[in-house]
């Protein structure tokens, strides 16, 4: 794949796709068919005209756009147009697709592939996407999260243990960058997470500094919030009113505009703090729970548009239910219960192989991904059928550790350098 130098902009997306502009330029345009997007050559008598060859561009996958990036300047220059790619971006929306990743070598390793359809194929068949991590010394202790079409890696220095880089990435332009350090004056390990908002359309970068001290994580000293896609970017401090602590293997997710995670508070409540990535502001769900390790080893999802966990999150054929929690109403605080029992069909399908839960689709089927990453699970709760769908194409990365996200939309607007 031909990676693209690094310019202008993160994070602007919309779904209201305006009129095609003055391609200025590149001479030509787009809403007139009698304009062409070349000046034609000598033998040629039948030049493409422009607004076409933008219909066309905008039906490929993003790994084609990549590579027709170099095929000619004109074509460099129409492609980095907005309305261009908030064409191609208004089209992804409507094609969804699940996104593997994970590391390997120093290179992060990103698969993807359509969502399956039902009565489709029970096969899935991933494409490549590689990206070489920027620096070096990482060890591999690395976390993703992944929204409208941006993936926030972090990694953890091998020269200090307690020192973590964020890596901004796109998958669809193979390009990466690293996120500026957050500002503190104490050596304190740095916790980040990947949010969006889709009023302004912009993605922010939530981080909040965390004393360390004897090998324990302490209450969480500071937040910073960084806006992507800005001239010059910048960590700026926000308030939060309460103090409390987060595990790094409690998991987060972005759900219209609100990041939700789990922390604990010192008085030993459990609780969700969700971030409003639009205005800034924390606001807290008490979470009920008899147990600790069931709260601390959830996996947070996208239920329908509400934040949702299941337990327990990895199982094989022998497991008879699950539950899932949803939360209804975040300012009521009021959560549903749900117990499902699996059907005979899970034993025969599933056998002695580990699952673990990995998302929600939007039909309500619950998914889950075998440990070996040889195929999927698509649980349907209202028709009590279980779907197996096997993946083919990453045989390369069989051994290590893969990431999982649904509802990936690929984005070809080229990220600015900070």
């Amino acid at each position: 794949m031909v990676t693209s130098p690094w310019v202008l902009t993160i994070g602007v997306s919309t779904m209201n796709v305006p009129e095609p502009p003055d391609l200025g330029p590149v001479g030509t345009q787009a809403n007139k068919r009698s304009k062409t997007l070349t000046e034609p050559e000598e033998n040629s008598s039948c030049p493409i005209p422009s607004d076409l060859i933008i219909e066309i561009l905008s039906r490929l996958p993003a790994k084609s756009i990549a590579r027709f990036r170099c095929v000619k300047k004109q074509w460099s220059s129409l492609i980095r147009l907005p309305y261009f790619t908030e064409l191609f971006l208004t089209k992804s929306l409507t094609r969804p697709q699940l996104l593997f990743a994970c590391e390997k070598d120093d290179h992060v390793f990103f698969f993807s592939s359509s969502s399956p359809q039902p009565q489709g194929s029970s096969l899935l068949t991933t494409s490549y996407y590689g990206i070489k991590v920027p620096g070096h010394c990482y060890s591999f202790d690395i976390k993703f999260s992944c929204i409208k079409g941006l993936a926030l890696l972090r990694f953890k220095r091998v020269l200090n243990e307690h020192e973590h880089v964020s890596v901004i990435c796109n998958p669809s332009t193979g390009q990466s960058l690293i996120l500026p350090k957050v500002k503190t004056r104490r050596r304190i390990g740095v916790r980040s997470y990947l949010g969006y908002d889709p009023v302004e359309r912009q993605h922010k970068v939530l981080s909040m500094t965390w004393l360390f001290y004897r090998s324990q994580w302490l209450v969480c000293e500071e937040h910073q919030v960084l806006t992507l896609g800005v001239k010059e970017p910048s960590w700026r401090k926000i308030e939060c009113s309460i103090t409390y602590t987060s595990s790094h293997k409690y998991h987060h997710v972005c759900i219209d505009g609100v990041l939700y995670y789990p922390a604990r508070r010192s008085t030993g409540d459990f609780i969700i703090v969700c971030f409003d990535v639009r205005s800034e502001k924390f606001s807290f769900v008490k979470y009920t729970v008899s147990y600790a390790h069931v709260f601390e080893s959830a996996v947070w999802k996208n239920y329908n548009g509400k934040l949702a966990s299941l337990w327990p999150k990895t199982i094989n054929g022998s497991c008879s239910s699950i539950r899932l929690r949803v939360l209804e109403d975040a300012e009521k605080e009021e959560w549903s219960h749900n117990t499902y029992t699996l059907p005979d069909l899970w034993r025969n399908i599933v056998g002695k192989e580990l699952v673990r839960f990995v998302g929600v689709t939007r039909t309500k089927e619950i998914v889950f991904l075998s440990s070996d990453f040889q195929f999927l699970l698509y649980f349907d709760t209202e028709r009590d059928t279980v779907v197996r769908v096997g993946i083919k194409g990453m045989e390369a990365v069989k051994d290590h550790r893969i990431f999982m996200f649904q509802d990936h939309v690929e984005d070809v607007k080229l990220m600015e350098v900070f």
